[in-house]
């Protein structure tokens, strides 16, 4: 019986070229609401630590713009009043604006990365087609979008009331003691008592909303991961097909190996028929050695091969004259512990350094072109 999820079936995860590919046009997993619930928490750390200085600042233009407008003419005055508004609010920005703004910046780093790319701006057929608007607009993540902002009006609904109701209990209380007290003495008291609850209440306003950003920003995460993974799921057949055209189709990649192999194979054999010796096994192994103490002072694998190459490279090794030695120990063991190109192991510098001096001399024609020695080295 055929496997079910053999078809179109998506119901594998996405690969990692996928979502590489999904990076690369701008897709990731991202939550509105964390970086909402970060800047949040920018606004309550800036209301718990800057309050009283903003307050203060304010506080001091309104007692400059009074005290100026009494006593100079408005023609002077307008000027210098603009002026200082205009830094009054140039510091404000900076003490709440900027760090919000960099509070957003940060969270969207934090989940996606650096990500420059411009396929999201590219004019599209989908994005031109009303039919897929309206689609988008009834889709499973805008009503989800809607779900999260009911219940967060709902929340931060709750909180007002809660809080007011508590701040309107205090105030009247405040209000009552101080109709009972003579003015002069209680009016600088009331209204530092009424400002220290506005205070008191703005901070449980912010620190209550920002428990609720956090908590649907958790939520929202979580969902936003599952819905991308789940966006991006494929299918077997996809994932076999994404691999074909990664790696190429198996026949194009056996001929690329087997070309391969036949242009070492030809390397092997010019090797063996210019090396200064040829080391066999006799016929299952060959091994051909190049010595040039200007280039290396010991001598260099040239190249290696094991039963049809070998013979190959013994076949051209006679052709070219090149001097012959049978050891079938020796020949195993450089074999099985060096690679081509490498130089010789240490431990066998001298065997084949007196093997580098019998091919010279056969090349000489002070000795024969083949050779099987008797006492064979091995480890």
């Amino acid at each position: 019986m055929a496997d079910k999820n053999d078809g179109g079936d998506k119901t594998e995860k996405p690969t990692a070229k996928r979502l590489r590919d999904a990076r690369r046009k701008g897709d990731v997993a991202k939550s509105k609401d964390f970086s909402a619930a970060l800047g949040m928490i920018v606004w309550l750390a800036l209301f718990g630590t800057a309050a009283g200085l903003l307050g203060g600042q304010i506080a001091d233009f309104t007692t400059m713009t009074v005290e100026r407008a009494v006593s100079q003419p408005f023609a002077t005055t307008l000027p210098l009043l603009g002026w200082s508004a205009f830094g009054l609010l140039l510091g404000i920005a900076g003490m709440t604006l900027v760090p919000a703004a960099i509070a957003g910046l940060a969270a969207e780093f934090f989940q996606t990365g650096v990500i420059l790319t411009t396929e999201k701006m590219k004019p599209t057929l989908d994005k031109m087609n009303p039919v897929e608007g309206l689609k988008k607009m009834f889709s499973m993540d805008n009503l989800v979008e809607l779900a999260k902002t009911l219940v967060k009006a709902m929340l931060i609904l709750g909180i007002v009331v809660l809080v007011m109701r508590g701040a309107f209990g205090a105030l009247g209380e405040l209000l009552n003691a101080a109709a009972w007290s003579p003015l002069q003495s209680s009016g600088p008291q009331v209204a530092a008592q009424v400002l220290g609850l506005s205070q008191s209440v703005t901070l449980q306003l912010l620190g209550w909303t920002t428990g609720v950003f956090l908590l649907v920003a958790f939520a929202d995460r979580i969902y936003a991961h599952h819905t991308f993974i789940k966006k991006l799921k494929m299918s077997r057949r996809d994932i076999r097909q994404e691999h074909k055209d990664s790696e190429g189709d198996p026949l194009l990649r056996q001929q690329r190996r087997q070309m391969h192999e036949e242009y070492a194979n030809q390397n092997a054999i010019g090797a063996a028929g210019t090396a200064n010796v040829l080391l066999v096994n006799p016929t299952h192994l060959a091994i051909a050695l190049d010595y040039d103490p200007a280039a290396c002072p010991v001598p260099v694998i040239a190249a290696k091969g094991e039963g049809p190459l070998a013979a190959a490279m013994r076949a051209r090794a006679e052709e070219e004259g090149v001097p012959i030695v049978r050891n079938i120990g020796l020949a195993r063991t450089i074999f099985a512990t060096a690679d081509t190109g490498a130089i010789i192991p240490e431990p066998l510098f001298d065997a084949i350094a007196e093997i580098i001096l019998w091919a010279k001399r056969a090349r000489a024609g002070d000795a024969p072109l083949h050779r099987e020695d008797a006492q064979e080295f091995g480890i």
